[in-house]
């Protein structure tokens, strides 16, 4: 709705990320979910939009924009809307393995896809064949195929008009992982049209048992 979507796009403002209302249309069109936060008053405080589908044949999460109020409740929040996406998941794709890809540009969002096993691109680690064409492919459906770099994960915008990438938003996340992660994200900015790819698997298992699913 729109009023709703100007909620959205006060958020994302408060985290430095301007959307334009075409922006926002835009993620709405290329995202059939949107996973709503809400206080224990009824206020909002976050939201993100979402996909489950296949790519190539695989089933998929996508996490896609989104942010939460600043706070001490950030991480929490931010863990049951992944967490709603991942227990959809588990209903929609019974027995099977799920890849989960997300946009990023912090080090923190970086530390929440680290909860699922193999994160490519990760410290230390040379990806194959396979796991660039996921990126390609993962690059593809958010809109980013000509700026994108398959060797470092990369998206590089070095055109004159510099679009913000629609990222996930982990402000108030506290990034752990040491000074590899931290090295391996690097100084990325959404506002300048930088950010990363990154991708990891749901094993089917944790998500039928609701590994990754958080308590309401």
């Amino acid at each position: 709705k729109p009023a709703e979507l100007d909620e959205f796009g006060q958020l994302l403002a408060s985290c430095g990320l301007n959307f334009s209302e075409e922006d926002l249309d835009r993620q709405v069109a290329a995202f059939p979910l949107v996973v709503f936060a809400n206080d224990d008053d009824g206020a909002f405080c976050g939201f993100m939009f979402g996909s489950l589908e296949r790519i190539g044949g695989t089933p998929s999460i996508l996490w896609g924009p989104g942010a939460t109020r600043n706070g001490k409740n950030s991480p929490e929040i931010l863990k049951l809307m992944t967490g709603e996406l991942a227990r959809r998941a588990g209903i929609s794709f019974p027995d099977e393995d799920v890849l989960v890809g997300v946009r990023l540009h912090q080090a923190s969002c970086y530390n929440m896809l680290s909860t699922y096993s193999s994160v490519v691109p990760r410290p230390g680690y040379t990806p194959n064949g396979e796991e660039r064409a996921w990126g390609r492919r993962l690059a593809k459906r958010f809109g980013h195929e000509s700026a994108y770099d398959d060797r470092t994960f990369m998206i590089k915008h070095t055109g004159r008009k510099i679009p913000v990438v629609p990222v996930l938003d982990t402000n108030g996340v506290k990034t752990t992982g040491g000074s590899k992660v931290v090295q391996l994200v690097g100084q990325l900015d959404a506002t300048k049209g930088t950010g990363m790819i990154a991708f990891a698997l749901a094993i089917a298992e944790d998500l039928s048992a609701g590994v990754f699913n958080a308590a309401r």
